[in-house]
């Protein structure tokens, strides 16, 4: 996941920075790696900065760009730096595209061949082929009226919904911390919990409309099962006794502390499946 976010502080020997995430009051990331072709000059405090989270996870981030405040960065393409490399041999191009390598299901021979034996080896590259591709509907197999459905990959229909309650050096308190619109409808299948540090908190988590904004305590959506880490750094739940999983797009969730002991920072993260 990329964020856009703003330069509060920057340590010169730890090459490490703090960052606001834009639009955010809450979320702040404390001692984030800044990639090392960023010049220190260019982490200017109030510069902008692109920040890379894998996977959701605020300890994985890293800071890959960074731009003065005003500057919307490289408006033309031919500023770019290494357009002529060729990083990436995983992909083809004019000199790779005939490789042998590059064509595991069947290899047509460079010499010449006949039009029947070409005909021969491309039905058996195509035979070959189906066995490594989900099915798909022949338009001429359907019936009138009948369109073909496209159906994404679970792996494809997942995604992570990250909120970030920081209490900026101190124990995080009780109450509301914030809200997150969701832009597509989704199901919930798992919720895990990252703290900074060992201790115990409770995180409930309220669901409203966005026309009928703002969700209070009781548009609850984890019943009695809220997130929960108990003298521990980490939890997970996938079970979700009781939850109400099923979010609409544009449905907004607020995020409430119930109570909270020693832990100053916390990510609530929910694993969903778009529908």
């Amino acid at each position: 996941m990329l964020h856009i976010g703003i330069v509060k502080t920057f340590n010169s020997e730890t090459h490490k920075a703090g960052v606001q995430l834009a639009g955010s009051l809450t979320t702040y990331f404390d001692d984030i790696p800044v990639a090392t072709n960023i010049a220190p000059e260019a982490m200017t405090t109030g510069n902008y900065v692109l920040v890379a989270i894998p996977g959701g996870n605020p300890r994985d981030a890293c800071i890959v760009a960074s731009w003065p405040a005003g500057s919307s960065g490289i408006r033309d393409h031919g500023d770019l730096d290494g357009l002529a490399d060729d990083d990436h041999s995983q992909y083809l191009n004019v000199s790779r595209h005939d490789l042998v390598a590059r064509h595991p299901l069947a290899v047509l021979d460079t010499a010449v061949c006949s039009e029947t034996e070409a005909d021969s080896k491309i039905t058996t590259h195509k035979n070959n082929a189906s066995a490594h591709h989900t099915k798909t509907t022949d338009a001429s197999q359907l019936t009138a009226g009948e369109l073909p459905t496209a159906r994404l990959a679970t792996n494809v229909k997942n995604a992570s919904l990250t909120f970030v309650i920081d209490g900026g050096g101190e124990v995080i308190t009780t109450g509301e911390k914030g809200h997150l619109e969701i832009p597509y409808a989704c199901t919930i299948k798992q919720v895990t919990m990252l703290a900074d540090q060992s201790g115990s908190i409770v995180v409930d988590i309220w669901k409203k409309a966005y026309g009928s904004y703002p969700p209070a305590n009781g548009d609850s959506i984890t019943a009695s099962a809220p997130p929960t880490i108990s003298s521990a750094q980490k939890s997970q739940d996938a079970t979700l006794t009781g939850w109400t999983k099923s979010i609409s797009s544009g449905d907004i969730l607020a995020f409430n502390v119930d109570s909270c002991a020693t832990i100053q920072r916390v990510t609530i993260s929910l694993l969903v499946e778009r529908t």
